[in-house]
């Protein structure tokens, strides 16, 4: 590492990011009110629509946002944000990353307040220091008054008691305080278990929790320990911190979506947990719009976990991330920064071996839960009390569930190289930042000084057109709408045919399998043999052996089976490509629909003398994805029993039910145990056509529902964030009409500090642009 250029660079970012805080002041005492109320009526409460950059809230985001940057410059923190859904596995992830556990895994949500892990040498046990107490303090104070008057049966009903919210509620009648230190696992459990017992009563009890007093990273818990994997290395200049964010499902709470969009934008990377059987849920889609927005300054990464839940039918490493890369993260991320990993087995072949090292030996495993699911995923189901003891089988079961749980690559790939690179992914966090508020800050301040300029006349005339403008867009936007629907009214048809043709395709391939030559076949009977024909045609097939039945019905299964999944492979494939051509489709309309209006706005302004950049956001309709692969994998059940073993019976009833569908649709109809075995064919093949109709209805409806809500959605910010866009023009040329319509020496005055101001920016961008390029160059020396 080349101490020395690290040394100059970072001195070279501090005075940049320090010159534009103080840029940020000035423009602080700028005539920008109107630009706050604007932005409030448009984006309301529940909107994700970002304020504008310039307004009052605006500039206190990004001065809290280059303040951040100066922070981890002054340490050469690379800041490792963990983001991902409740149940994803994120404190697992962080678990197996450090090498032991410093999270609780509880069911319920556990990341009330973002968290920060940092790799502190020779911290063997964990410590957390919570310095930012005076919120909760008063926090707890205000739910003491209120535990006075409410009625302790009707909390209960409302919320969940369990024995450590007994103890919270105990501890905030007595008044105590919150304490700042914690050293120990079980300490900072208890602690941040409190945190999120603290959320949920002040939720039932309709007290806000503190939540804006903890917008700065500083202010937030600190975890320090050693990293198992990082013991012993070379120290490197810089640190690396993990930051445990809340996922947006998380309490319930809608404001986590806002926090967690803070929260990733002042990172340096951003790894993303996703649950590989949810990879397209709702929930998980609102991690993946997070991290998609701050993509472009940030590098990103992700661990599929859950890995080890797949099964032979499911897709495979290489299809995992090339489906994540190209279909849900619309090429925001590469595929080779993507990893399948389980973390519940490298966080327990962590803990085994750790424990074995210091000790020898496994804690009892009846008084430490995690040995048992240890034993369970290393030494299989059958595991036995005298296989803990052997320490040799113990270490190579660990060292072979490490090598399973595929955790070996992100852990050399992306935790090594952030320990190892921890000051250049601090500098280029903040070279970023910084280019992105030049730029911005260039555009708004030339085009408050161009208002400054122009003729008096020229600015009310613009003003006035751009009201008109604004109500051509609320025009534009409903003749889009209704375009809109005829192009998802279109898709969906073409949708409903494809479905009808697989359908028949199915209902053909069934009839097939079902066919009296074919049951005949599987059943190895002669044709020829009338002991075995039906009474009208092969309804009933009647064995003489039960093994035998058994035998036939598996094959039937298997043969099904087999169909279906062929279905599915065709349906999504078929699926994938129409709503990739849908999405497109929306996209080039709302551009087309919304052009003229840029172009005319963009004409005005330059005859007028100014020079308008309109940022024209991009429709993502929610991406338009689509769970048919859950809706198939609801029908099919797998049964690797081998065919007659003494429990076979009872457990091909229970599958073939469960593949079915249909819990009620009775065996015994089928199968009579007595001196023969009896198989209704005839019967089993109409319950399967029922199944097929219900199937196909279902996905029809699906769809139909998930794409009006997600084009509803996608046009909703679509529109949100053009019309800001032409309200922050608006406002600024008013604030220039204001400023004329004042003195000339106050004219004067505000276009002295504008050009001073532009003047700022344009070094800022300048010296910005040298310091990432030099950043840019080390990073590719130090690549092995």
């Amino acid at each position: 590492m080349h101490t020395q250029t690290i040394f100059e660079l970072s001195q070279e970012a501090e005075r940049l990011l320090q010159l534009a805080l103080q840029n940020l002041d000035t423009l602080k005492s700028m005539p920008v009110a109107m630009l706050d109320s604007a932005t409030a009526a448009i984006s309301g409460g529940n909107n994700n629509v970002l304020p504008l950059h310039f307004s009052a809230r605006g500039v206190d985001a990004q001065q809290a946002m280059l303040n951040n940057e100066l922070r981890k410059i002054t340490r050469l923190e690379m800041v490792l944000a963990i983001v991902g859904t409740m149940k994803a596995g994120k404190s697992t992830t962080i678990n197996a990353i450090v090498g032991t556990e410093v999270l609780p895994n509880r069911n319920r949500p556990m990341t009330a307040l973002p968290t920060l892990i940092r790799h502190t040498p020779g911290q063997k046990e964990p410590v957390l220091h919570f310095s930012h107490v005076v919120p909760i303090d008063a926090l707890i104070q205000q739910l003491q008054q209120k535990l006075c008057n409410s009625d302790r049966g009707k909390l209960t009903r409302r919320l969940e008691i369990d024995k450590d919210m007994n103890a919270l509620l105990e501890r905030i009648e007595k008044g105590e305080a919150f304490e700042k230190h914690h050293l120990g696992a079980q300490p900072i459990f208890h602690c941040l278990k409190n945190l999120n017992d603290l959320v949920r009563l002040s939720q039932a009890l309709g007290v806000d929790f503190p939540f804006t007093e903890y917008a700065s990273i500083e202010h937030i818990p600190v975890i320090e320990v050693e990293f198992v994997h990082l013991a012993g290395m070379d120290p490197h200049l810089g640190q690396l911190t993990l930051l445990d964010t809340p996922g947006p499902n998380e309490a319930g709470q809608p404001h986590l979506q806002k926090m967690l969009s803070e929260q990733l934008a002042r990172a340096s990377a951003v790894l993303a947990v996703m649950d590989y059987t949810q990879l397209k849920s709702i929930s998980d889609h609102e991690v993946r719009q997070a991290i998609s927005a701050v993509g472009k300054s940030v590098p990103l990464y992700a661990l599929v976990n859950k890995f080890d839940q797949k099964d032979r039918n499911s897709d495979d490493e290489e299809q995992v991330r090339a489906m994540i890369s190209g279909t849900l993260m619309k090429g925001n991320i590469s595929p080779g920064q993507i990893y399948p990993v389980s973390s519940m087995w490298a966080y327990l072949a962590n803990r085994a071996r750790f424990e074995m090292t210091a000790n020898g030996c496994l804690p009892n495993h009846q008084e430490q839960r995690w040995v048992q699911d240890f034993a369970e995923a290393a030494l299989g189901r059958r595991w036995r009390m005298a296989d803990l003891d052997n320490a040799e089988h113990i270490r190579h079961a660990a060292d072979l569930l490490w090598e399973d749980s595929l955790f070996e690559q992100p852990i050399r790939k992306l935790i090594y190289a952030a320990y190892a690179n921890a000051s250049l992914f601090a500098l280029r966090s903040a070279s970023h930042k910084l280019l992105n508020y030049a730029q911005n800050a260039r555009e708004y301040l030339e085009f408050r000084y161009q208002g400054l300029t122009v003729a008096f006349e020229a600015l009310e005339l613009n003003i006035a057109r751009l009201e008109e403008d604004m109500a051509l867009l609320q025009t534009r936007q409903n003749v889009v709408s209704d375009e809109v629907q005829h192009e998802v009214s279109q898709a969906l048809c073409a949708t409903d045919y494809s479905i009808a043709q697989q359908k028949l395709w199915l209902q053909t391939s069934i009839e097939h399998v079902f066919s009296n030559g074919n049951i005949l076949d599987l059943a190895g009977i002669d044709s020829r043999d009338l002991r075995h024909k039906a009474e009208e045609g092969l309804q009933q097939l009647v064995l003489e052996d039960e093994g035998q039945a058994q035998i036939v019905l598996s094959k039937i299964r298997s043969s099904c089976e087999l169909i279906m999944l062929d279905a599915q492979s065709k349906i999504s494939r078929e699926l994938a490509l129409r709503f990739d051509q849908l999405e497109s489709t929306l996209a080039r309309s709302l551009n087309e629909a919304m052009r003229p209006i840029e172009t005319r706005i963009k004409e005005q302004l330059s005859h007028a003398g100014f020079r308008a950049r309109i940022s024209f956001p991009a429709f993502q309709a929610n991406q338009l994805n689509f769970n048919t692969r859950a809706l198939f994998n609801d029908a099919i059940a797998m049964d690797n029993r081998p065919a007659g073993q003494p429990s076979a019976a009872g457990s091909v009833r229970e599958t073939v039910s469960r593949w079915l569908n249909n819990p009620g649709w009775g065996w015994e109809d089928y199968v009579e145990t007595r001196t023969r075995y009896v198989i209704d064919v005839g019967q089993l093949h109409d319950k399967f056509k029922q199944h097929i109709d219900q199937f196909c209805e279902q996905i029809r409806k699906a769809l139909a529902a998930q794409v009006d809500v997600s084009v509803t959605a996608g046009m909703a910010t679509f529109f949100a964030e053009f019309s800001l866009c032409l309200t922050g023009l608006q406002e600024s040329l008013r604030d220039s009409l204001a400023v004329r319509q004042q003195n000339e020496h106050s004219t004067r005055a505000l276009s002295q500090l504008l050009k001073q101001s532009i003047t700022t920016a344009t070094w800022i961008q300048e010296d910005t642009r040298l310091l990432r390029d030099d950043i840019q160059t080390l990073f590719a020396a130090e690549q092995p």
